[in-house]
């Protein structure tokens, strides 16, 4: 069977069991009048959010941050939203439910894995502005890019364990033997589970392939790179994901790889360098754990 094959047969038992991550119904509406060729009204975006108190708390929180703030505090979600802007919001939306998704915790530390898929949002963000192409799109493909690990760890609890003992803490090794062990790996479970909800092909095709950006071609082949650039930027910056992280004898091998990703996006290494400062900035502004709402 193929990694493919086998990553729709987990997706779809665990669906049947009820164990996939929740969506709110409140976001899926909202990602609809958010897309990118929808004119949404400011009142339809805040009555969406309002259906859901975390999304609410959350926004109404985000915009008394300091990238955000104009001094004066923000207690209405209306002003929260006009404040933020539809596009932040969309993305703020998905990391502020991404936070409350996990059903059982995982095998791992959550608190390392989520701060990893928040910079890596926000490092994939600053590099699809930097390149000229959908923020939005290159911000979802960072975050929910390892989705997949804890979905392969909702499947065999213990087989992930064995996973994560044989890896010994080398996020290299972790595709490999995540299909030794399951037939499938976790950037594909991840791109299944997107794609089952209604993701673009842009964010699809860049969590599938962020393992694997050259293997890819088309138009959704840069945020692959993008993904890749987003993650490898988070480990470079020295926040593993809780599974695993590079050693530093493996950093040379990377090299080449990076200048090929960096040269698909139009970027240089200086520029990049700038870009992971500049999103670790904002990820210390945001200060991640602050706003999760309870």
């Amino acid at each position: 069977m193929s990694e493919a094959s086998v990553s729709k047969e987990i997706v779809d038992r665990l669906a049947q069991l009820g164990d996939l991550p929740h969506v709110p119904e409140a976001l899926l509406k909202l990602e609809q009048l958010l897309s990118e060729d929808s004119q949404a009204e400011i009142g339809d975006i805040v009555n969406l959010i309002a259906m859901d108190s975390r999304l609410t708390a959350g926004i109404i929180f985000m915009a008394n941050t300091v990238k955000y703030s104009l001094g004066a505090k923000v207690t209405e979600l209306f002003e929260a939203v006009i404040r933020i802007g539809l596009h932040d919001v969309r993305m703020l939306a998905y990391a502020i439910s991404y936070q409350h998704s996990f059903k059982r915790k995982p095998p791992f530390s959550e608190e390392r894995f989520m701060q990893q898929s928040m910079l890596c949002a926000l490092i994939a963000n600053h590099l699809a502005q930097a390149a000229n192409l959908k923020s939005g799109e290159a911000f979802l493909a960072g975050l929910l890019k390892d989705i997949g690990i804890y979905l392969l760890a909702l499947e065999s609890r213990e087989k992930y364990l064995e996973v994560l003992e044989k890896i010994d803490f080398n996020i290299l090794k972790l595709p490999l033997v995540e299909n030794q062990y399951f037939g499938t790996y976790h950037a594909l479970m991840s791109a299944r589970l997107l794609q089952l909800w209604n993701f673009s092909q842009e964010v699809i095709m860049g969590v599938a392939y962020h393992h694997i950006p050259e293997k890819l071609s088309g138009p959704s082949q840069v945020y692959a790179f993008v993904t890749f650039l987003s993650e490898l930027g988070a480990f470079k910056l020295g926040f593993d994901n809780g599974i695993g992280e590079i050693p530093p004898e493996h950093w040379p091998m990377l090299q080449a790889k990076t200048e090929q990703a960096l040269q698909a996006l139009g970027l240089e290494s200086e520029a990049y360098a700038r870009i992971l400062q500049n999103a670790l900035a904002e990820f210390e502004h945001l200060n991640v754990q602050s706003y999760s709402v309870q």
